[in-house]
């Protein structure tokens, strides 16, 4: 990483190649014909997406030709990050084709090897024991390995015949990540994420993710005539857009703050009842609750669902996870937790960094407009978010720039 550049410019494409068949035969070096690439990550889709788009003067979409399920090496490089990033992928579309007398301009969408490989794996024995190891086994179905969160609970399940990326979907909202310390209080409430980033795939507790340190860099809001210095580079380069950080009442429809839960057994035919209460249940990111005082203890939304019995949780050895009133809670508390995911959301847009990771937490510091002295010098607003999306441009008529889309579930405050 070098910090002594200014990080709105510098990258350089070091390879482009279009391969029509398999990456041993005929390829096309596209490089020329490069007019930008948008690279996406997101905590909540199981896989990468990088758009390209082309200006083809060559007609080379034809002459080679361009279809989906090319293959595609793509190679650069920029000053944020000291190693190169290099990707295979492949085309899975191709779209906004427009011809004119001189040139072909097309966008190719473009996934991972392995995430294609997903759409044609079928899950078809049977899972038993450690969730976390069972996601570690269904990742390699696809030819790949996993980063996860060690859970606490086991499952037993049969795949019938779904792909793995449906299996793990549905194991994220049974797992319960073993018992951490932050600020003295363990927890573990249910609830994870599957997502890939650069660094491959991640199977990772949300409580976990939140309760993680930020990176050593701390953003901050600054006026526009900081931005052309070259030894600046962690700034807010975009006025920053809060989406639903105080829509109580959306907030009380999905349950944020409580919910009740009723859960029928078929097995029994008994129903389980379970509330949720976010503020008692959920290991937080910053210092204060968001739940308001007069709504705590009223339940906003009422969840009606089953007892998953065909695919039983299994507790681990020595302690009884396994009752339907277990099963209850653990999903009441995922739905909760879900729910409460995305319950502030800011959009900004940084200086690209390549070394920021979708599940990273940032801490941002909004300076207080008001001028009184007695009150905080920092926003409200300020502290620490997690990266729930992240998006790099590179190619942009503006500059090169990171778009982040942050999330929090509680606030801070700063003196």
């Amino acid at each position: 990483m070098n910090k002594n550049v200014l990080w709105t410019k510098g990258h350089v494409i070091k390879e482009f190649k279009v391969f029509p068949d398999d990456r041993g035969g005929d390829y096309v070096d596209v490089g020329l014909q490069l007019s930008y690439i948008k690279y996406y990550e997101d905590v909540i889709d199981p896989s990468l997406h990088v758009e390209i788009s082309v200006i083809d003067a060559l007609g080379i979409i034809n002459k080679l030709p361009i279809r989906s399920g090319s293959a595609v090496r793509l190679r650069y490089q920029h000053p944020s990050q000291d190693e190169e990033v290099e990707l295979e992928l492949v085309i899975s579309n191709i779209f906004g084709h427009t011809i004119d007398q001189k040139r072909e301009i097309y966008t190719l969408t473009c996934e991972t090897t392995t995430a294609l490989s997903n759409e044609t794996t079928r899950v078809i024995k049977k899972y038993k024991g450690s969730i976390s190891n069972t996601v570690k086994d269904l990742v390699k179905l696809i030819g790949a390995e996993v980063t996860v969160d060690e859970t606490a609970n086991e499952s037993e399940f049969f795949g019938n015949y779904r792909r793995p990326f449906k299996c793990i979907a549905d194991l994220c909202k049974k797992s319960i990540p073993t018992t951490f310390s932050k600020g003295g209080a363990n927890s573990g409430t249910a609830g994870f994420l599957f997502y890939e980033t650069l660094d491959g795939y991640q199977f990772k507790s949300i409580d976990k993710l939140f309760a993680g340190d930020p990176i050593e860099d701390e953003y901050v809001m600054t006026p526009v005539k900081i931005h052309v210095d070259p030894e600046n580079n962690f700034f807010v380069a975009s006025e920053p857009n809060f989406k639903e950080s105080h829509d109580i009442v959306k907030k009380l429809r999905a349950g944020s703050y409580s919910t009740a839960n009723w859960y029928y057994d078929v097995i029994t035919r008994k129903v389980e009842f379970h509330n949720f209460k976010y503020n008692k249940s959920v290991e937080k990111a910053n210092d204060e609750d968001v739940t308001p005082k007069d709504y705590r203890d009223f339940y906003s939304r009422i969840i009606l669902g089953t007892i998953d019995q065909g695919t039983t949780t299994i507790p681990p050895e020595g302690k009884d996870l396994a009752t339907p009133q277990d099963q209850a809670r653990t999903q009441a508390q995922a739905s909760a937790r879900y729910s409460a995911l995305f319950s502030q959301m800011l959009d900004i847009t940084i200086p690209m960094n390549l070394s920021l990771r979708a599940g990273m937490m940032l801490k941002i510091r909004f300076p207080n407009i008001n001028t009184d002295r007695s009150i905080p010098k920092n926003s409200p607003e300020s502290g620490n978010y997690m990266i729930a999306r992240l998006s790099h441009e590179l190619g942009n008529t503006d500059g090169d720039f990171t778009g982040l889309t942050l999330v929090r579930d509680s606030f801070t405050t700063h003196e």
